[in-house]
Formats: structure tokens, C-alpha cells, sequence
């Protein structure tokens, strides 16, 4: 059995203070155990990870990314908000990219719960993701989703077709939230305001009332995607299709 460590470094978001740890996933045959330091509350959170079991020394960074991915969604459907930031990955001339978590998404959402982290794991383990990069059920529709707005570059229209996406494999179309389905068809066909890359209602005001009711949707969309995933965790429960 091969065992590959690594060191990450995670310079913390401001407000994102880890309220649990994730030490350990199993990906098959390959296990990734994580070594977490006792305060994190930190500027900069310094994790030792190994990688062993039946893993390719080429393929091992991809599972330490892996990890840090599924560490983003477990602290934060626990916590909402706790986990974000940058974190940089490397084992000797193994190297793995820098990957950006924000955790905004969550922070937008209101009405949300704490939950024991042990619960989330056990759900999310229940859906039996594994290394799978292609979504197949529900739950996993949602989930990348989330993972694609927190990888990604704050964007309204990214935002708003991603969580209609999201809503829609988890409850359907409900009619509190015929605004952002529409909204997406407008993107779709070209029909929304084209926004200057900068953003900056500073320069010109009209970008804040253009993008307000935007803002609004997106808040309530990510908390309709939110809380649904963690009453699925409080029930045991999974997704049919709507």
C-alpha cells in the first residue's frame, strides 16, 4: 500500500471560522486522512493530509483536491458559512492547484440550521458520490451546483441559471419562485441587461436597480436549495424527482 502526504494551507475567508473538522474520507480503495490543527481560528489553517490505498502516485493530488471539495460541503450544510477560502496543496514535486472556496452562497441563504457535522457525513455518505464527476441524481445536481457557484466568480446570470437548476431537480418549480425561472429564460434568449465586466454602480448607478431584483431571487433560491439538502439530512432522506 502507497502513502502520499501533502501539506495544505488554507488562508482563511475573514468570517468563515471552521466550527468542526472533516478527518477522513474513503474513495474506494483509497483513503485520505487529514491532520487539522487544533485552533482555527487562524489567518492561515496548516492541514497535513496522506493519501494511501490502491492510488496511482499521478493521481493522488486529484484526491486531495477531491477531499478539500467535499470538506467545503460537509462544513458548510453543518455550519452555514464556516468554511471558504484559498487553499494551496502540495507534495513535494506532486503539485495540485490552488483551489478559491467562497462561501457566499450560503451566507446569502437566510433561514438556515446548525447541524451535527457526524449527521451531514453520514447523509452525504448515504448518496454514495464517491469520485463520480458527472451528476446522476438529484442531490448531486444540487450539490455541484453549489460547488460551482463557490468555485466561480460572483456572476448574476451564472448564479441565477445554476440555482434554477438547482431548484428545480430538488422541489420542482415552485410558484414563489416563478421570478427566477423566468429569469432564466430571459438569459437564455439574450433578453437581460449586458453589464459592463467592472460592475461598479459607483460609475454609473443604473448597474444597482438593474441587478437589485436579481440579488433578491438569488438569495431566495439559494435558501430554498439549501434548506431543502438539510432537511434531507435531518429526515435520512434522498430526492425523488419532481
Amino acid at each position: 500500500m502507497s502513502v502520499m502526504r501533502f501539506e495544505a494551507e488554507i488562508l482563511r475567508a475573514d468570517d468563515a471560522v471552521p466550527r468542526d473538522v472533516v478527518r477522513e474520507r474513503t474513495y474506494g480503495g483509497v483513503r485520505v486522512v487529514a491532520e487539522w490543527p487544533a485552533e482555527l481560528g487562524t489567518p492561515e489553517i496548516r492541514v497535513g493530509v496522506e493519501v494511501g490505498g490502491d492510488v496511482d502516485r499521478r493521481d493522488a493530488p486529484a484526491y486531495v483536491e477531491l477531499f478539500f471539495h467535499d470538506v467545503f460541503l460537509l462544513l458548510n450544510l453543518a455550519a452555514p458559512g464556516s468554511f471558504a477560502g484559498i487553499v494551496s496543496m502540495a507534495g513535494g514535486e506532486l503539485r495540485v492547484r490552488d483551489v478559491t472556496f467562497s462561501a457566499r452562497v450560503f451566507e446569502y441563504a437566510s433561514g438556515l440550521e446548525q447541524l451535527p457535522i457526524e449527521k451531514v457525513t453520514a447523509w452525504y455518505d448515504g448518496l454514495g458520490l464517491g469520485t463520480q464527476q458527472l451528476a446522476t441524481t438529484a442531490a448531486a445536481t444540487a450539490l455541484f451546483q453549489l460547488l460551482h457557484l463557490a468555485r466561480g466568480e460572483e456572476n448574476e446570470e451564472a448564479w441565477i441559471v445554476r440555482l434554477a437548476g438547482a431548484v428545480e431537480t430538488l422541489v420542482g418549480r415552485p410558484e414563489s419562485l416563478r421570478r427566477l425561472f423566468a429569469l432564466r429564460e430571459e438569459i437564455a434568449l439574450g433578453r437581460t441587461p449586458v453589464i459592463h465586466p467592472m460592475h461598479d454602480d459607483a460609475l454609473d448607478p443604473r448597474v444597482e436597480d438593474a441587478t437589485a431584483e436579481w440579488i433578491e431571487v438569488v438569495d431566495h433560491a439559494a435558501g430554498v436549495v439549501i434548506r431543502a439538502l438539510q432537511q434531507a439530512v435531518v429526515c435520512g432522506a434522498g430526492f425523488s424527482p419532481p
